[in-house]
């Protein structure tokens, strides 16, 4: 089929909706739950311009003779990523930098299992390379969209997980025969999973050596004993709207917890089974699946940056304290973070490699630095907002009703202004604001951006490691000098 609209997506998924618990409660139907509907109505919307006059060239490309989206492209050169990038721009600006599991975010994993296919997955085995190859076809050309699960639940990190007392905690192969294998177990922190038509599954670090944890694949998420236990959906308190949580409304998106409850998977889903030896390059050196995911985190994030900084200057403005320097160095540092993700994206576009399969990969070391940087950027922006606010992010009526009412309305409209900023619209920027850094959603954005790769002291104190040539030669540069300082007689 050609690329989708948002009302094909809305169809598809109400064909084959996946197993949802929230509430205590099986849901029924994911389209009208409350928890749901709004990132489905997002997500829909974003397909959408797919097919936008303005747009369509941008985000499809064709692919034997037909539309496609853009995200499902292979790169081969860098003007192929930078195309692919210009598209993820468009997506990400419409979003303001949030709902970071969009489409998108996914479809570019499956380009690269595809274009990995023979070099790494079939190395051994060639049905693993047919089945990367298929896998990605099936859902390119179904245009599906996906949701992931690569982390295994936090029961007791300081043991393996064979060591627990079930051993089935992290995902892993119960039994298996020429056709079908079975797999038991969890996995944490699966966004848009209850409105996901497909799952990828991978452990993102060897926590055990045991082969029967080693596993990649991809499967439909309606399979039979997969279920998705949803978190508390931050939408709008009951009664309220855009007017109070202009990005609640907006761009909430649900996390899940995904038991796998000895679902049958057929063998043909499979990148890898019981391979120990690709966990970590399917990460690192490999597949490379870091360079990636950090790499669509910085275009991620300059649009947000762009929002953020924004916003912080019109609050600025509002209480006219934008030309107090303090406050300008605070807006300046914004600006600094907005432009190293700027330059980050560029620069590892321009320093990509050209690998022996035809792929070509974003720097691995500017993508995941720069990554590793917004970890600590993207929560500094958040506090500088709340910096520049002060009290006035709770100085604020309770909700657009108290603005209907004519008897508080005139003391509203004398004492909640702003600098040449009428009431209301000051009223309008300061829920924004609220909403973006102490609202719940805004919170989860927030650990979002701090965690989601891991801790950042430690993926911070692993990079001298993982990036061990490039600092290898620094050390060489600095002995360099001091093996010329002559001895002393």
């Amino acid at each position: 089929m050609p690329i989708r609209r948002g009302a094909d997506y809305i169809e598809s998924l109400r064909e084959r909706q996946p197993t949802v618990y929230y509430d205590g409660k099986r849901v029924e139907n994911v389209l009208e739950h409350p928890a749901f509907k709004i990132p489905i109505q997002t997500l829909a919307r974003i397909y959408d311009l797919q097919w936008s006059p303005e747009y369509q060239d941008k985000l499809t490309y064709l692919k034997n003779g037909q539309r496609t989206n853009i995200t499902y492209m292979i790169p081969r050169s860098k003007e192929d990523l930078r195309r692919i990038r210009e598209a993820l721009n468009i997506i990400y600006d419409n979003l303001l930098g949030f709902f970071g599991r969009c489409y998108d975010y996914l479809n570019m994993w499956m380009a690269v299992f595809a274009a990995h296919a023979w070099d790494f997955f079939g190395d051994k085995d060639p049905l693993f390379a047919d089945n990367a190859i298929s896998l990605y076809e099936h859902c390119s050309e179904n245009d599906l969209f996906l949701t992931h699960a690569i982390v295994a639940p936090m029961v007791d990190r300081s043991k393996m997980a064979s060591q627990l007392v079930d051993p089935y905690i992290q995902a892993g192969v119960v039994e298996k025969n020429n056709s079908t294998v079975v797999v038991r177990g969890a996995a944490m922190v699966s966004t848009a999973a209850p409105y996901a038509e497909e799952l990828i599954y991978f452990p993102n670090l060897l926590r055990d050596p045991d082969p029967r944890y080693a596993i990649a694949f991809v499967c439909p998420t309606n399979l039979d004993g997969i279920k998705f236990i949803a978190r508390r959906s931050f939408k709008p308190r009951d009664g309220y709207g855009e007017f109070e949580y202009p990005i609640s409304s907006r761009f909430e998106e649900s996390d899940a917890f995904v038991v796998f409850d000895n679902v049958k998977i057929p063998k043909e889903n499979f990148l890898f089974l019981e391979e120990v030896d690709k966990v970590i390059p399917m990460m690192w050196g490999g597949v490379y699946m870091k360079a990636w995911f950090n790499y669509h985190f910085n275009v991620q994030y300059y649009s947000r940056l762009k929002f953020l900084t924004g916003l912080a200057t019109l609050i600025a403005q509002a209480v006219g304290i934008d030309k107090f320097v303090n406050v300008q160095e605070k807006l300046g540092e914004l600006l600094i973070y907005l432009n190293i993700t700027r330059a980050a994206i560029i620069a590892a576009e321009d320093a990509g490699e050209k690998l022996d399969n035809g792929l070509y990969r974003p720097n691995p070391e500017i993508a995941v630095s720069v990554s590793h940087f917004n970890m600590i950027a993207l929560p500094r922006a958040f506090e500088i907002i709340k910096l520049l606010s002060g009290g006035s992010l709770v100085s604020l009526p309770s909700s657009r009703k108290d603005l209907e009412n004519p008897e508080i309305r005139q003391y509203i409209d004398k004492y909640l202004v702003g600098a040449g900023v009428p009431a209301v619209e000051r009223i309008k920027l300061f829920n924004l604001a609220w909403d973006v850094v102490c609202s719940e959603l805004g919170q989860r954005y927030e650990l979002y951006d701090r965690f989601s790769r891991g801790d950042p002291t430690v993926m911070w104190s692993r990079m001298q490691m993982q990036f061990a040539k490039q600092r290898d030669e620094c050390v060489k540069l600095a002995k360099t000098l001091l093996d010329s300082i002559p001895d002393p007689e």
